[in-house]
């Protein structure tokens, strides 16, 4: 007869009003690899020892490829069912959410960008993710995106093309260059100029 044990441990940060939830770790067996793991919003789960699906297809998937722990961040940390972006995005997350992330990514072996598509949907949150992916930069060796069988890259752990393969296969992957502001600004100045000269030249008519 045998008889195996095992413990789990959950660790989560909150805000002290509760309605952010800026990490949950899981620990299985600490002589193991660590990960981080970066999606798109913390869940409306007050247990923090209640598995939801998504946590549950992480902690499958990750100890498969032999880690023992793994670290559950957001890029918002509002606890919601849905993300209601009509409002935009600042009452979704703060500045401890951003501090939670990193902190994360730092004490963690990789770090899996999983966030789907929710960038490429909406502006609003381009915007945001891309000052986030800035502050990630200088962790560029050990960002990962998980990908599928079918070859497809950057998919949310409740992707039904992840759900279809036995295991995750982490590739890595190279942080976008980010948008030319400083372009913008200097368009933006330069028409500016422009339109200002253009009335000045009136008034000398005038």
């Amino acid at each position: 007869m045998i008889t195996e044990m095992s413990t789990i441990n959950f660790t989560a940060t909150f805000s002290d009003c509760k309605t952010m939830r800026y990490s949950l770790k899981r620990t299985w067996d600490e002589s193991k690899k660590t990960a981080c793991i970066i999606m798109s919003n913390a869940p409306l789960v007050e247990d923090i020892t209640k598995g939801d699906l998504t946590s549950m297809l992480i902690q499958n998937n990750l100890s498969a490829l032999d880690f023992g722990s793994v670290t559950c961040v957001n890029l918002f940390s509002f606890m919601c069912q849905k993300l209601d972006l009509s409002g935009g995005v600042k009452h979704l997350t703060d500045e401890s959410n951003t501090q939670a992330i990193l902190q994360a990514v730092q004490e963690t072996g990789i770090t899996i960008i999983a966030i789907g598509s929710l960038g490429k949907t909406y502006k609003k949150v381009a915007v945001y993710q891309n000052r986030l992916f800035n502050l990630l930069r200088e962790y560029q060796d050990k960002i990962r995106i998980i990908s599928a069988p079918d070859g497809s890259e950057g998919h949310h752990p409740l992707s039904g093309k992840l759900r279809e393969s036995d295991s995750w296969e982490l590739i890595k992957f190279k942080l976008p260059d980010p948008p030319p502001i400083e372009k913008v600004n200097t368009e933006v100045q330069d028409k500016d100029t422009k339109q200002s000269t253009g009335k000045d030249k009136k008034n000398d008519k005038k």
